[in-house]
């Protein structure tokens, strides 16, 4: 059953909600928003702990309640300087990298 809500919200987030859905061919922005909160209360669920080893390696665990997802991560860096072209949906596809 679908309700109809009144709320407010800061129209440059709005119009961002907007883009993406035209972009991703959807109704408006309503589908942005659901999808939102539908992400948001499956990640309230999650519990996510790390550990930094003396090695460097990161250990990560994500309790998500009927299963836990053990990650050993090697590094973790952010990118300042970078050429975005190198970024694009096609050019990591191209190179191997699955969006999840």
């Amino acid at each position: 059953m679908r309700i109809k809500i009144t709320t407010t919200i800061e129209e440059a987030i709005l119009n961002k909600a907007k883009a993406l859905a035209k972009q991703e061919g959807l109704e408006g922005a309503n589908a942005i928003i659901e999808r939102a909160l539908e992400l948001y209360f499956t990640s309230i669920e999650n519990e996510v702990w790390e550990k930094s080893l003396s090695s460097g390696w990161i250990k990560k665990l994500v309790l998500k309640g009927d299963s836990i997802l053990y990650e050993n991560i090697k590094c973790r860096k952010t990118l300042e300087n970078y050429k975005p072209e190198d970024y694009t949906q096609n050019n990591l596809q191209s190179k191997g990298w699955n969006k999840v």
